[in-house]
């Protein structure tokens, strides 16, 4: 397992030190920088008749996708972009994993049966290093930036990071249940109410920036 985790760790650590070669994008139409937003980009990316860069975050959002696809840069950098837009595909997985694994713990303890525990490690397994994967691929797709003029790209690309690392912890918190049995397991259970809860906001920041900003949900 010890092997496993180093070989995981390095290609992470792989993918997070090529991200600087995604910098030739265009991100400027997500709102992803601490810069401010040209009137340019603005007229190139946002219709001129929008209000508000939430407004316009569905236009832009495709905008942005569009140059992605235009990328003429080298092999390296098509294939950065080409995985920042992969994000999307991927984020789901770990997602259905995580609540899964809630699902299969809350129904063993309703039935008292410690076997089902088995099946939520193999979820958290799973949904740990999806989530990593996820993380890492939606840095590619928002650009390596600490902070955003979007606030809502902001929340979303710090919340799904916190997620992956939690997501990790939850695993060890796992795997050392399964080595001991009777070990309490409080944290455990107080973390995977934090993540099932995290998941949720996060799920609506990221349907929030596909779709206008928080003005979508007016009524």
């Amino acid at each position: 397992m010890s092997e496993r985790v180093v070989i995981f760790g390095a290609a992470l650590a792989f993918l997070m030190l090529a991200a600087p070669i995604a910098a030739h994008e265009n991100h400027e139409a997500l709102g992803a920088g601490p810069g401010p937003v040209t009137q340019q980009g603005l007229a190139t990316t946002v219709p001129a008749e929008a209000v508000g860069i939430h407004d316009n975050m569905t236009a832009a959002h495709g905008a942005a996708m569009d140059d992605h696809a235009a990328a003429n840069g080298s092999f390296g950098q098509r294939l950065i972009s080409w995985l920042g837009r992969m994000h999307s595909l991927l984020v789901h997985f770990p997602i259905a994993m995580f609540l899964g694994a809630v699902g299969v713990e809350l129904f063993g303890l309703w039935k008292g049966r410690r076997d089902y525990r088995r099946i939520a490690h193999v979820m958290l397994i799973v949904g740990a290093v999806g989530a990593v994967a996820a993380a890492s691929l939606g840095w590619f797709a928002g650009g390596l930036y600490l902070s955003d003029r979007n606030p809502i790209l902001t929340a979303h690309r710090w919340l799904g990071t916190a997620i992956a690392i939690v997501g990790l912890v939850l695993l060890y918190l796992s795997i050392t249940a399964q080595r001991a049995t009777d070990a309490p397991r409080r944290l455990y259970w107080i973390l995977l109410g934090v993540m099932t809860f995290a998941i949720a906001i996060q799920g609506w920041l990221g349907g929030t920036f596909m779709h206008g900003g928080i003005n979508h949900l007016a009524f």
